[in-house]
């Protein structure tokens, strides 16, 4: 790639900037291709071929890809980012192929930095010989005196030594606790697991960090997003004071990465927010919710019992008489819902709930986020109601070890089934469900279009029918995560009047073979025509 200062031509447009010889994916509604563009004060001008950008344009800055494809910036359409921040802080436990090795990285880490308590997150027991939840002893043993706290790779179960549960004030038998969120052992005592809201009160014994803490892993989170191509990104569920702290980096200029936020269902946010909030860089235009727990902690709300656990069901994290009220002070203010439901009896729940205020033909873009387990008959309710269904790629190529020993042979082949929800509904935005799973938007690619691992595996994809096209895996990643925000009109595609938010890549994503797309990578990322990495 070069970079060229053209001579002076009285007759050209002066513009900010112009990329030519390039093979740009513009993402329209025809996906066209074309080789150059102008861009001036942030916005996008023209699109062509070289000859004719150069001809009508002058740069005062000009770039020469040389025939590298450039694609509009990625945009994550579920993610966490305070959580992806936060993590870069914690013990990753991601891969950990044992208790053993957990409890290694732990003491790794502990031996460097002698903190007051250890917070880790990624564990998985599926990649264990022994693939049961975990108990606690050997986190007494090795952390006697210090609260440990290990998030599953999920986020919706929490590993937890006697030390955290002292501190939490818990104890068997507390009737506080809802079924099923605290496992108990054969004497009656806790394993030291414990899901959904339980968690939550065991998370907020956890010291916080400090606004300068938080604000400095968001900007280091920020320069890991440009680094993989992203420009906007979601951060799902947040409370009211780090909503105020997005935003109050965004009017300062430091935070530029766009970020969807989706506050979470309080009071607090209810009277802040009596309107959906947007600007530039900060969004705050839908509720979070939860209607169940996680597949692989066995907490997604299911009709028919787990095929690996024949008393449960799964877990209803919201009440009935909760979620409607939610419902209803969204419809009222005019703010989206995304409601996290996995289960088929779960996504089930909220397409019922939906229907009591969607109208046939409306254009809300209520959303459903994940919807892994979804029964044969509630596809075509998505796309009665106009009902957004969010996917996650890699969800699929993560959890394709153990889905079938979860839901059995039958009901495991309408699981993670992507290509059927977009027919049902003509469109989804895609996301990572980060720190869930990685936040580079190269892996949501291979998974979507191969139904591969990293690794290549399985030969041949996991139930490849539900692969999506290359076409429509750009699209999930740029223009309909755009639409699922209700910003289709200024990004996710390269086109005059949108905001110049536009990625470089090393290696074609839509031609080059399956085997090599692994191994290319972003190269140069632009936001309002800056370019913020490198």
């Amino acid at each position: 790639m070069t970079l060229i200062v053209p001579a002076s031509c009285s007759s050209r447009r002066p513009v900010d900037l112009v990329v030519y010889n390039a093979r740009v994916y513009t993402v329209d509604s025809s996906f066209a291709v074309c080789q150059a563009f102008a861009v001036d004060k942030g916005i996008f001008v023209a699109t062509g071929t070289t000859e004719q950008i150069r001809e009508q344009f002058k740069g005062r800055k000009e770039i020469n890809l040389d025939g590298a494809p450039v694609y509009p910036a990625f945009n994550d359409a579920h993610s966490h980012l305070f959580q992806v921040a936060q993590g870069l802080r914690y013990v990753d436990l991601r891969g950990a192929a044992s208790i053993d090795e957990v409890i290694a990285r732990l003491q790794k880490h502990f031996d460097l930095y002698q903190p007051g308590f250890l917070v880790g997150d990624g564990w998985d027991q599926t990649l264990w010989e022994d693939k049961d939840l975990p108990d606690n002893e050997k986190l007494n043993t090795a952390f006697p005196n210090i609260p440990v706290y290990l998030r599953r790779v999920d986020y919706h179960a929490l590993w937890v030594n006697d030390r955290a549960i002292e501190l939490a004030g818990l104890h068997p038998g507390d009737p506080s606790i809802p079924p099923g969120e605290a496992l108990i052992n054969s004497p009656g005592l806790f394993t030291g697991v414990f899901l959904e809201n339980t968690c939550e009160r065991l998370n907020a014994t956890i010291p916080p960090m400090s606004d300068q803490e938080l604000v400095d892993c968001i900007l280091q989170a920020q320069d890991l997003c440009f680094s993989y191509g992203l420009g906007s990104v979601t951060d799902a569920g947040l409370s009211l004071n780090r909503i105020m702290l997005l935003d109050s980096l965004q009017k300062t200029g430091s935070l530029r990465l766009r970020t969807d936020v989706w506050m979470d269902p309080s009071q607090e946010n209810f009277s802040h927010f009596a309107r959906p909030y947007r600007s530039e860089r900060v969004d705050v235009s839908a509720v979070k919710l939860y209607i169940d727990g996680a597949l692989g902690s066995s907490g997604a709300l299911l009709y028919e019992p787990y095929s690996d656990n024949p008393d449960n069901t799964g877990i209803q994290v919201t009440e009935d008489a909760a979620f409607r009220k939610y419902c209803q002070k969204a419809y009222e203010r005019g703010f989206q819902v995304a409601t996290h439901a996995i289960g088929d009896k779960g996504v089930a729940k909220v397409l019922d709930f939906y229907a009591l205020f969607l109208e046939p033909g409306n254009d809300l873009r209520w959303r459903i986020e994940h919807a892994q387990v979804v029964a044969p008959g509630d596809f075509k309710r998505f796309g009665a109601l106009n009902i957004v269904p969010s996917v996650q790629p890699t969800h699929a190529t993560a959890d394709m070890g153990w889905a079938a020993a979860r839901l059995g042979p039958e009901r495991v082949k309408g699981a993670y089934a992507f290509q059927d929800l977009i027919c049902a509904a003509g469109w989804a935005p895609f996301g990572t469900d980060a720190p869930v799973e990685s936040i580079n938007p190269l892996y949501t690619f291979f998974a979507a279009i191969s139904r591969m691992d990293r690794n290549f595996n399985p030969q041949g994809g996991w139930q490849v029918e539900s692969a999506i096209s290359r076409e429509n895996t750009l699209r999930g990643m740029t223009i309909w995560a755009a639409r699922g925000s209700f910003r289709e009109k200024e990004k996710g595609s390269i086109e005059p009047g949108k905001w110049a938010d536009f990625v470089v890549w090393s290696g074609d994503l839509m031609t080059l073979p399956l085997e090599e797309i692994p191994q290319t990578g972003c190269s140069m990322t632009f936001i309002a025509g800056d370019q913020v990495y490198p």
